[in-house]
């Protein structure tokens, strides 16, 4: 996978999961350049980004719905909720497309990022390039 294929994976999955719970998405950041690593201690870069919009009336249904298409997609997923009496819900993936990804469904307003793979890329050399 080249740069250009790891940004535009990155939107055509979070986009796509957007599509899963409704209209109304904006984007909140990106897609822009991160750093990660290749393990033995070999850089590289990836893409992230991030939408959201106000949450909707039944977000338990939502949760279900980005979950069942992130597996659908290869993801593997981890329901959450924090605590309290008004819990806010969401889950995790990663793997298949994405290296990670998090849909958080909160009362105050629902949050899709993720994370493309990791590639080779010079993480440096590519902001100096201003490459996002």
């Amino acid at each position: 996978m080249n740069t250009k294929e790891a940004k535009q994976s990155i939107v055509t999955f979070v986009e796509g999961s957007t599509d899963v719970v409704g209209v109304g998405w904006e984007i909140s950041d990106g897609p822009g350049l991160g750093k990660c690593g290749r393990g033995l201690g070999q850089g590289g870069i990836q893409y992230v980004y991030a939408m959201v919009r106000s949450a909707s009336a039944n977000p338990k249904a939502d949760v279900e719905a980005v979950e069942q298409h992130w597996k659908e997609l290869g993801v593997t997923t981890e329901r959450y909720q924090t605590g309290g009496e008004d819990p806010i819900l969401g889950v995790r993936g990663r793997g298949g497309p994405v290296s990670s990804s998090d849909f958080r469904a909160d009362p105050r307003g629902y949050t899709i990022d993720g994370s493309s793979q990791c590639i080779a890329g010079d993480f440096e050399k590519m902001s100096l390039d201003s490459q996002e």
